[in-house]
C-alpha cells in the first residue's frame, strides 16, 4: 500500500514538473514572437497589407455569397435532398448513405470549414460516431468554387481552367470515398431529422450573421499567417529557398510555393507557366494548406479526431495535381503564358475597395441587430 502511494506521488510530481517546464516554453516561444515582432515590424507591416488587399479583393467578395447560402441548406435542412437521386449510386460504390454522400457534395462547393463543422455539430448530437466523423473529415473538405474562381483572376481560359482544377479535385476526393468507405461502409445515421423547414426571414439573418463570422475568422487567420510569413521573410527563409533552386540551377519559384502551403490564398501570386501552374494550384487547393488544416482543427476540437487528415489531403493533393498535368499534357490549353502568370494579383488588386468596406460595415451592422435581438426580452421569455 505504501508502495503503491509513492508510486502515485512520483507519477504526481513528474505531471507537476513537465506542466512547469510546457509553462516555461509557452512563456519563451511567445516572448520570441514578440521581439521577432518588434525586430521585424516592417516587413510584418508590407506582408499584412498585402495580406489585408487579399481579403478585400479575394477572399470576400468570392466567398461570402457562398457562404450565406451553405447555411441556408444547413438551417433549412435542404443539404439531405441534394444525393437523393444518386441515393443507390452512393450507397452501392462509396458506402456513404444519402444523407452523409449529400454533406460531402455539399462541402465540395460550400468552402473548407463547412464541411467539418457539419461533421462536428452531428457528432456532439449523437448521430455519427467519432470514429465515422474522422474518415467523413477526410474528404467533407474543398475549397469551393467561389474561391477558385477568385484565385484564378480574369485570365482568357478562366473558365477551361476553372472545370480543370475542380474536376480533378472533385475525382480526387470522389476516389478517397472509394478507398476510405467501399469496404467499410457507414451506416444510415441514428435519429437524423429529414424535416426540410419553410424559408424566412429569422433564418436568412442568421445565415448572413452565421457566414460574417466565419467569414472574419478565415481574414483573420489569413491576416496571422502574413504576420508570420513576414517574419519568415525578413529571417531570411524564402531567400534561403530562392538560393537553393539557383543553385539546382532550376528556374522555380520554391519561395512562393512554401507562401501558398502555408496560406493558400497567396496562390494568386505563383508566378508559373500554364503546364505548371494549373497542377501545382489543383494541388495545393485539394491540400488546403497549414492555415486551412489549423482551422478545421480548431472547428472539430477535441470532437473529431484529425490524425488522418493530413495524410488523406496530401494524398489528394498530388492525384489532383497529376490528374491536370496528365490533362494538360494529352490537351494543352492555348493561352499565352504571360497573361495567366501574371493575371491573378494585378487584377484582383485593381478592384475598388471602397464597396468591399461597405460590405463589413454592413456585416457588423447586421450583427449588432441580432446581438439586441437575442437580449430582447421576448426572446429571453421564449428561452425560459
Amino acid at each position: 500500500m505504501c508502495a503503491a502511494i509513492h508510486t502515485m506521488e512520483q507519477e504526481g510530481s513528474f505531471m507537476t514538473a513537465h506542466l512547469f517546464r510546457l509553462r516555461w516554453y509557452t512563456v519563451f516561444f511567445l516572448l520570441g514572437l514578440l521581439v521577432l515582432c518588434t525586430c521585424f515590424a516592417g516587413q510584418i507591416q508590407a506582408e499584412l497589407q498585402t495580406a489585408v488587399n487579399r481579403c478585400l479583393t479575394v477572399i470576400i467578395p468570392s466567398l461570402y455569397a457562398m457562404m450565406i447560402l451553405s447555411q441556408l441548406f444547413l438551417e433549412s435542412g435542404a443539404w439531405q435532398a441534394l444525393a437523393r437521386p444518386l441515393r443507390r449510386f452512393s450507397t452501392a460504390l462509396f458506402g456513404l448513405p444519402e444523407s452523409y454522400f449529400a454533406l460531402f457534395l455539399l462541402s465540395q462547393f460550400a468552402g473548407y470549414p463547412v464541411g467539418a463543422s457539419m461533421l462536428c455539430t452531428l457528432t456532439k448530437q449523437g448521430v455519427l460516431s467519432k470514429e465515422d466523423a474522422s474518415r467523413l473529415l477526410c474528404v467533407c473538405y474543398g475549397g469551393g468554387p467561389a474561391f477558385l474562381l477568385g484565385l484564378l483572376g480574369t485570365v482568357s481560359c478562366r473558365r477551361t481552367c476553372f472545370l480543370l482544377i475542380f474536376s480533378a479535385n472533385l475525382f480526387a476526393n470522389l476516389l478517397l470515398c472509394f478507398l476510405l468507405f467501399h469496404r467499410k461502409p457507414i451506416s444510415p445515421p441514428v435519429n437524423g431529422n429529414n424535416a426540410i423547414a419553410p424559408f424566412s426571414t429569422q433564418m436568412l439573418t442568421f445565415a448572413v450573421t452565421s457566414a460574417g463570422r466565419t467569414l472574419l475568422k478565415l481574414c483573420g487567420m489569413i491576416l496571422c499567417f502574413a504576420a508570420l510569413t513576414g517574419i519568415f521573410q525578413a529571417a531570411g527563409l524564402f531567400r534561403c529557398c530562392t538560393a537553393l533552386m539557383q543553385q539546382l540551377g532550376v528556374s522555380f519559384p520554391l519561395a512562393d510555393l512554401v507562401r501558398s502551403i502555408l496560406e493558400i490564398s497567396n496562390c494568386v501570386e505563383l508566378p508559373l507557366p500554364i503546364p505548371l501552374r494549373i497542377p501545382v494550384l489543383a494541388g495545393l487547393l485539394s491540400f488546403g494548406g497549414v492555415c486551412v488544416l489549423l482551422q478545421i482543427c480548431a472547428v472539430t476540437g477535441k470532437t473529431i479526431s484529425v490524425g488522418k487528415l493530413v495524410w488523406a489531403r496530401g494524398f489528394t493533393g498530388l492525384l489532383s495535381g497529376g490528374i491536370c498535368a496528365a490533362v494538360l499534357h494529352f490537351s494543352p490549353i492555348a493561352v499565352s503564358e504571360q497573361v495567366l502568370t501574371t493575371s491573378a494579383a494585378p487584377q484582383t488588386a485593381a478592384h475598388p475597395v471602397f464597396p468591399i468596406l461597405m460590405l463589413l460595415c454592413m456585416m457588423l451592422l447586421v450583427f449588432r441587430e441580432e446581438q439586441k435581438l437575442q437580449q430582447s426580452p421576448c426572446r429571453k421569455k421564449n428561452a425560459s
